[in-house]
């Protein structure tokens, strides 16, 4: 323990993709993650708007929220979404959300331009 911080896991290594999706073309692996989060989305009773970006050899998929949710909402939605692949598709998924711009409409009058 570091400042009461459980550090026992931290030089574990991070799982990653098998030979199942690694041998997958990207646009069979996007079609075959879209399925399993429409199967999410009815295991959950959830309605989801959301677009698969990439999916990548290495696991990482980037997915962008088309609905509008709240950063408590959008956490815990996309945590769920990662274990329900990682357990369905294969263990070395990680989701990434695509970078949301700046929404403010009184910055956006005032010409106000925030770079990511």
């Amino acid at each position: 323990m570091i400042n009461g911080i459980d550090v026992r896991f931290s030089n574990t290594a991070s799982p990653i993709p098998g030979d199942e999706w690694t041998n997958l073309t990207a646009d069979k692996r996007i079609g075959l993650v879209e399925k399993s989060i429409q199967d999410f989305s009815r295991d959950m009773d959830v309605s989801i708007d959301l677009d698969v970006v990439e999916a990548s050899e290495g696991g990482q998929i980037s997915v962008s929220i088309n609905d509008t949710l709240s950063a408590a909402e959008r956490g815990p939605l996309l945590l769920d979404m990662e274990e329900f692949l990682k357990l369905n598709v294969d263990e070395g998924i990680t989701v990434w959300h695509d970078p949301i711009g700046d929404k403010s409409s009184l910055r956006n009058l005032r010409g106000i331009e925030v770079l990511s």
